[in-house]
């Protein structure tokens, strides 16, 4: 939105049986005073034990979509305050029984003819790509539950010219769809009871996948603490409460 464009939704859940297609639109905003004009591409995605999206040629992943997906039209362009709608379909195969997933990449392309806002000429264009997420998910798989492995403390560490206290927790996913989750951490002294909130991290996390979510603490505590790690995927699943003793030493 502060470069005037937006899309909606920024991810698509597709449901269907084997042999079907099945359709959903995403809706594309030009809120800027120029014209706008993207061309789209797809490509595969997975992610790596820290949670961070590692991209592939389409089709070339045993989770990919990318060869299922049609969009009504591959080139956008917008109005200034214009919205168009893009339709995006999926030909689902008749061998399909697992999650899979592609990520749309709308990629703005420069303006051959001169935009010009009041009446003045604009020479400088600034690029920008945004990403659709697009997953499929059969029916009837096994929900699965998110599960602390591991929670270590990994003392302190160097990020860049500032010194921190890092806490690592191991999750895995042991369903076979994809989850959102929090993972909220509370420090607590154990002999003054001082409480430290700490900014939860969400993650996404595949199907059978394990991941290390990152906390990084003050560096100037000091004292015995209890370290307290809450995994929240939801209503729909169980509360999982990690725990660990911190020693912080002057």
């Amino acid at each position: 939105m502060g470069q005037g464009f937006s899309i909606s939704p920024s991810r698509l859940s597709f449901t269907g049986n084997p042999g079907e297609t099945v359709a959903q639109t995403i809706s594309l905003s030009n809120t800027s005073q120029a014209i706008l004009n993207f061309s789209t591409r797809i490509l595969d995605f997975d992610r790596d034990s820290l949670g961070n999206k590692m991209y592939y040629d389409p089709g070339t992943r045993p989770s990919s979509n990318a060869k299922w997906l049609t969009m009504s039209s591959t080139s956008v362009r917008l109005l200034p305050g214009e919205t168009k709608k893009l339709n995006i379909s999926m030909a689902i195969p008749a061998v399909a029984k697992t999650n899979a997933q592609s990520m749309i990449f709308f990629t703005q392309v420069k303006d051959q003819s001169s935009a010009a806002i009041a009446g003045k000429s604009i020479g400088v264009s600034i690029l920008m790509e945004m990403g659709v997420q697009v997953y499929y998910t059969p029916n009837g798989l096994n929900a699965g539950e998110l599960e602390f492995l591991a929670f270590e403390d990994r003392g302190t560490v160097s990020d860049g010219k500032l010194k921190l206290r890092r806490l690592m927790l191991k999750i895995h996913n042991t369903g076979d769809i994809n989850k959102d989750a929090f993972v909220r951490l509370e420090l607590t002294n154990k002999e003054t009871g001082e409480e430290h909130k700490i900014d939860p991290a969400s993650i996404a996390m595949m199907p059978q996948a394990t991941q290390w979510v990152t906390f990084n603490l003050p560096i100037e505590l000091t004292g015995k603490f209890l370290a307290v790690a809450l995994l929240d995927a939801g209503a729909a699943y169980d509360l999982k409460i990690a725990e660990k003793e911190v020693i912080y030493r002057p």
